[in-house]
């Protein structure tokens, strides 16, 4: 299973250097990231970290308001067409998508998309179900 890290924050100077600071203390290595401007000048930025338990404690304790959930990670092609490819397949099947956002592996030349769905055990029966193979943790975050 593979955890993202959400952390809710005002916009301002330095509050994005703040989380990243905390996150270089610990040695968490960040893979991929967004950054969205939710209401009145406050955010949500969303981490898939190569520790994620640790990263959501280390930034707990700095006071910070964080969550930890589940994401599907799914391999798609490098190329044009990589992602519509799997969308239409996820569509089919009925994956309703919450957010989403890629990573690319340079080592292995790995596309991946990150999902946030409102069941995650229901979404893996269904892509289990289609010969949809969601990736395992250790691929996720890079290890």
């Amino acid at each position: 299973m593979a955890f993202e890290v959400s952390v809710f924050l005002e916009n301002k100077i330095a509050h994005f250097e703040r989380i990243t600071n905390i996150l270089k203390a610990e040695n968490i290595n960040i893979r991929s990231l967004t950054l969205s401007n939710i209401v009145h000048g406050w955010g949500v930025m969303n981490l898939l970290v190569d520790q994620p338990e640790k990263a959501y404690k280390a930034l707990a304790d700095k006071g910070n308001s964080v969550t930890l959930h589940e994401v599907i990670v799914l391999e798609m092609k490098d190329e044009a067409g990589g992602l519509d490819e799997l969308l239409v397949k996820l569509s089919k099947i009925g994956i309703h998508i919450e957010s989403a956002y890629s990573r690319l592996v340079s080592q292995t030349n790995m596309a991946l998309l990150v999902l946030q769905v409102p069941d995650v055990i229901e979404a893996r029966k269904r892509l289990e179900k289609n010969g949809i193979q969601v990736l395992k943790d250790e691929v996720a975050y890079g290890r």
